[in-house]
């Protein structure tokens, strides 16, 4: 594996970070690129989507995203299906999980704008800053208000092509009221 210019992990990806940069632990990395070797194919999400446009997070899994449950792969050489929806990576133990319309009670035509949007690197689909927000938006909890605060920062958000009901959106305004003042980069 290349060495990671950690430098970059410092401050929100003005574009010139790729995933594997915007990862704090190695072994994650290792995961990451099996998996994507293997064309086991969704979306990352999670915090790991959100470590690649704002500034990285830790974080010990790995989150994918499906539409329905039968886009999902049956085995992914490398990985280990473990039940409730999750893998784990053979060699560092990392856990997969995969996240379907029925998991994440979020409307399929959402999902399916998300993994439309989806943008790539290192050989992974990354839901965009905006598709991340739109799913956020369907938990909202404490955690998901700072992740969109952080995305938001990033300047790159736009859900307007996202179905997104009148109070969810209200939601993201007043959200987007509360960025400027927010004292984490």
């Amino acid at each position: 594996m290349p060495l990671r210019d950690i430098s970059k992990m410092r401050t929100i990806n003005d574009g010139t970070r790729t995933l594997f940069e915007s990862v704090m632990m190695p072994e994650i990395v290792i995961a990451l690129r099996d998996w994507s070797q293997a064309r086991a194919d969704g979306v990352l999400i999670g915090a790991l989507g959100l470590s690649y446009y704002a500034r990285p997070r830790m974080t010990q899994d790995v989150d994918f995203l499906f539409l329905h449950d039968g886009d999902v792969p049956v085995s992914v050489p490398g990985f280990t299906w473990i039940g409730d929806h999750a893998f784990q990576h053979d060699g560092t133990q990392v856990k997969i999980d995969v996240i379907t319309t029925k998991v994440a009670h979020i409307p399929p035509k959402i999902i399916q704008q998300v993994i439309d949007s989806a943008v790539e690197s290192d050989g992974v689909k990354i839901a965009s800053a905006s598709g991340l927000i739109a799913l956020k938006l369907h938990r909202l909890s404490m955690q998901d208000k700072a992740d969109i605060i952080a995305l938001i920062k990033t300047g790159t958000v736009n859900v307007d092509g996202f179905a997104l009901p009148p109070e969810t959106l209200r939601a993201l305004e007043v959200l987007e009221m509360e960025a400027p003042h927010d004292p984490h980069p």
